[in-house]
């Protein structure tokens, strides 16, 4: 299989790629900007070639359809992604509410909402006297995300609990000070990889929340706790939980602890396909790797989830 670490720079544009592969590590190829979707900054992704593969994972693959084998949700074929990344981040928003706890609230922002991924089934985890705001820069490739978030809370019946609009994380407008009890995002400060922007965006959280207020962010993991037995694509950037917590404290934050989402997604070589090149994976690069993704899929890191109070 091959973990997926996944994470684009602020203004959306994929960068060049390091792969390196092989047991031994012995050949190394490196892309150039050609071989990407764009041409800026730089990430990079470790393909480290397993000893051997899970048994129990390849007999979960034989069977077909969705299935879930312990932590882990499988997604072989076409119709089961969508099917996948619901359950997924229906687990994931239980997470959540369950790291909020019984912390008393009548406002919780989401910042980097995207399409709604996170937002619906949040909402419908939440009891339906709290206020829910959605914002999202809804730009560059993500750009028309916020029309697709309002035609899924209206399918949903849901887009009376929720006030949505565009804005950037580092300049939110619209909300006053100290008006929001929680703030929760996912996937959204590995858009800001640099000290300057993560605090730009950490200084609005500060000013939007109330005095005690909650904050819970989840990011996929920097780097796993024991070296992988499988593929490993490790993306630039990532912030570690002891970089978050040091910025946040210069920063007013306190109380902080780190909890792990430990569900993943197996993706089939046609799911494997489609979301390398949501990350900016050109037809060169996958025919390169064609063998390997067809043997092995890719699966999804665990998550970290950072939280602190104002």
């Amino acid at each position: 299989m091959l973990l997926l670490w996944a994470s684009l720079p602020l203004d959306r544009e994929v960068p060049s790629l390091r792969i390196k592969t092989g047991v031994s590590d012995i050949s190394i190829q490196i892309l150039s900007r050609a071989d990407c979707a764009s041409q800026d900054k730089h990430m990079q992704a470790d393909f480290r070639i397993a000893k051997n593969v899970s048994q129990s994972l390849k007999r979960s693959l034989k069977t077909g359809g969705l299935e879930v084998s312990g932590r882990k949700i499988i997604a072989r074929n076409r119709s089961d992604l969508s099917k996948a990344w619901a359950r997924y981040y229906d687990l994931l928003a239980a997470q959540f509410v369950e790291r909020i706890g019984r912390r008393r609230f009548r406002v919780i922002l989401e910042a980097g909402c995207g399409k709604g991924q996170l937002t619906i089934p949040l909402l419908r985890r939440l009891p339906r006297e709290v206020k829910v705001i959605a914002i999202d820069s809804s730009k560059g490739p993500y750009a028309g995300w916020s029309k697709v978030l309002s035609q899924e809370l209206r399918r949903a019946g849901l887009e009376k609990r929720v006030r949505s609009f565009r804005s950037d994380a580092r300049r939110i407008r619209g909300i006053e000070s100290e008006s929001v009890d929680i703030i929760v995002s996912n996937e959204l400060l590995c858009d800001l990889p640099y000290d300057p922007q993560l605090e730009k965006a950490l200084i609005e959280f500060y000013r939007i929340l109330r005095p005690g207020g909650f904050m819970i962010h989840g990011e996929w993991s920097s780097s796993p706790a024991a070296e992988p037995q499988a593929f490993l694509v490790k993306h630039w950037p990532s912030w570690t939980p002891d970089q978050l917590f040091s910025i946040m404290r210069k920063n007013g934050f306190h109380n902080f602890q780190v909890t792990y989402f430990d569900t993943t997604i197996h993706f089939g070589y046609e799911n494997a396909l489609k979301e390398l090149q949501t990350w900016g994976a050109t037809k060169r690069f996958l025919r390169r790797n064609d063998a390997v993704l067809k043997r092995e899929g890719i699966e999804l890191p665990y998550e970290h989830m950072v939280e602190c109070e104002k």
